[in-house]
Parts: C-alpha cells; structure tokens; sequence
C-alpha cells in the first residue's frame, strides 16, 4: 500500500549524507515475519516547506506497516534534506509501557511541535518557539526537554545553539529561562543530534564537520546546561548516535563521505562531560555511515550507510567495544537514512531519503537481519526527516 503525494520536486543539499547520486530503484517486497511482538504505530516527517506533517503507520505484530493517515504540526519544514538525526522522537516510555507524546522539529519555522498519542492517531498539543533558528534534533528525559537549532541548513551557516524547555502535565513547553547555549564548532559545526544521556545528567551534541562531540552538564533540579566541553574523537566525522543500556556512547563516524571509509566509534560518559574512548573506531568499509539504533538487550548495532546505501551491523560487548558482523547486512538503497528499532527490537524500520521509502526488517537473536517489506511512505526526493517507533 502506498500514501499520495503530489509530485513536487524536491531539493537535495549537496553534502556529506545527502550527495546528488542518482537512487536505485526500491523493491517492494514482503514476507511473513519471523519475528514476534504487540502491534504499534511507526512515524516519519515529511519536512515539507509549506505544511510539514507526520506520518502515522500502523505495525502489525508480525512488523509489517499500513498507512494510517498524516497529520499537520502546524508548522514548516525547511523543504530539503537535513543531516540531522532525532528531527522526530517519542517521549519517554512510562511505567505501563507506552509513550504519550511525540515531538516533532520544525526547521523552516523554527519552532517544535508536541502532539498527544491516540486511538485516532495525533492529537497536536502545543507549538513553542524553539528558542534559535532552524530546529533539527530533539530530546527529552523526564520533563526537560532540549533542542538544537542549527542555525541554517545542515548546521552551515547560522549560529548553532541549544535551548531547553519543561514540559507540562498536558505536555505544553514552557522554555527554561537562560538555558540556550552556543554549540563549540560555531557557523560550520555540521551539528547533527543532541540527546541526552540515559541518567538525564549530561547532553551530547556530534558535529561531523567540526570534528567534535559536545557535552553540557545538566542541573536536574533547574533543567539549565552548562558548557560546551569540546571532546575529541577517535575518528573523523561523529554524526548520529545512542546509549547502550550501560549508558555508553555508540556514534557513527562518516570520514566526511570518503568512499568506503566508514565507522563507529564508542566511549564512556563521565557525570561532568568529559568523554573517554572505549577503543579506536570499528571501520564498517562502506560510504557515508551516518545513523545508528542499539538494541533493547544492548547485543546489537545497526548503521546506515547513505552512500552506498545498506545497512551494517554490530555486535556490542559489554564493555562497550563494537565488533563488525557485516559491513552489508541489508540493503535499502543510496539514500539509507534515519532507522529505528520497535520497542521490543524486534523489528528495524530504515528510511531511503530519496525514495520516500521504509524498509522493514525482522531481528534475528544472531543479529542478522531479514527483509519483510518496502513501503513508499513519504514524499521522493530527500526532504523527508525523522522516524520514530513503539
């Protein structure tokens, strides 16, 4: 099954994760998961300049998706591809299980969206200014949530910065007085994410073309962030990124989209930012490695690789170390972008930006990866940003 759009052509940013190469075309394919697990819902954005929305599909226990409709955030899009990761996310899991807000990155009019889980699909709560320019990347642990503005597209050009905000009982943001603080690597940073780490106590920023990982200090009582403490990197490139259960730091490292020169790269994170390598980068040899989930049960990582466009996985040791399993566990297609795992892991959802497809896969217990679907889901072209699931 397919969502309708109109045909628009759509812009796509020359740099590093988003290089004009013509796509091949997708698949589309299923087969009977063997995977098990409860239905829930995936979402993606579309980015769209003039009305940007998110996309609501259906999971079926056994991973595969159906369209549920699209519903407007009431805000903009910047209408072109972002190298940014979490422009899209859920909040946190509560007690019962479930999540009850999703936040979502308004690029082109600088401002965040926060709408309401329901039976019906989206109720859109609250629209807050996202306290700086171009909004790309979210995060939210208990009530505080923090967002980086990158200033200008793809965090070149512009002034960078962070700012934060509470969330209320019906999830309307109020931002935290003198919170917004200055990314490190200034105009040309290429920031990508920010997140915050799994005890809420620290936020890590990656900037691909800085060449850095920033790190603010976070007051839990007052939700205000201190730094930036610039870390260096075992690699080149850090891009997107996530916490094992442990709390370590798994990033990608894209070597500036040097052809088959990518990696990942992990470290520990002390309670005053300061970052520590756990080994040096475990090099993947594909192009352009840029996205990356971790499993539930912390054994397994899975990288995008946008340019030669497949997905690589990890073996996780519990000290933190990666090991490659395959550089090409799956393919998706030049344009492998944002992915994300079903609550219970069992399944990976992985976004082709120029396509406007999802590619589902289930999770084997060896961390082999199985295709089950393709579906077109988004607008073609490379605008789309975020995807996020339950």
């Amino acid at each position: 099954m397919k969502l309708l759009y109109a045909t628009a052509a759509l812009a796509l940013t020359l740099a590093a994760c988003s290089d004009a190469i013509t796509p091949i075309q997708p698949t589309v394919s299923a087969a009977v998961s063997s995977g098990g697990g409860s239905p829930g819902n995936v979402y993606a954005m579309t980015n769209d300049a003039t009305n940007n929305q998110v996309v609501v599909l259906n999971r079926g226990a056994d991973g595969l998706l159906t369209p549920a409709g699209s519903f407007p955030t009431g805000g903009t899009g910047s209408g072109t591809f972002e190298n940014s990761a979490n422009g899209l996310i859920l909040g946190e899991q509560s007690p019962n299980g479930s999540f009850k807000y999703l936040y979502a990155t308004n690029a082109g009019s600088d401002d965040i969206s926060v709408f309401r889980r329901t039976n019906n699909g989206l109720e859109l709560v609250d629209i807050e200014p996202s306290g700086g320019d171009h909004p790309i990347s979210i995060t939210v642990h208990d009530n505080t949530v923090y967002v980086l503005n990158g200033g200008a597209s793809n965090c070149t050009g512009g002034t960078p910065t962070i700012s934060g905000f509470r969330s209320g009982p019906k999830g309307e943001l109020t931002p935290i007085p003198g919170s917004t603080r200055p990314v490190s690597g200034g105009a040309n940073s290429g920031c990508a994410q920010i997140s915050f780490t799994k005890d809420g106590g620290v936020l890590v920023v990656t900037q691909r073309q800085a060449d850095v990982i920033d790190t603010y200090v976070v007051d839990k009582g007052t939700g205000l962030a201190t730094g930036p403490i610039a870390n260096p990197t075992t690699g080149l490139g850090p891009f997107g990124f996530t916490f094992t259960q442990r709390g370590q730091l798994l990033t990608t490292e894209n070597f500036g989209a040097a052809p088959m020169q990518g990696g990942a790269a992990s470290y520990d994170v002390s309670r005053d930012g300061i970052l520590t390598p756990l080994g040096p980068t475990t090099r993947n040899g594909r192009s352009d490695t840029c996205w990356i989930v971790n499993t539930d049960d912390g054994k397994y990582a899975y990288t995008t690789n946008f340019q030669s466009g497949d997905i690589s996985s990890f073996r996780v040791e519990p000290d933190g170390t990666l090991i490659l399993l395959n550089p090409i566990a799956a393919v998706v297609g030049i344009g492998a972008s944002d992915q994300t795992l079903s609550g219970n892991s069992n399944f990976l959802y992985a976004r082709n930006a120029l396509q406007g497809t999802i590619s589902v896969f289930a999770v084997e217990n060896d961390g082999s990866l199985t295709r089950l679907q393709d579906i077109v889901a988004l607008p073609p072209g490379g605008a789309a940003i975020g995807i996020a699931a339950k």
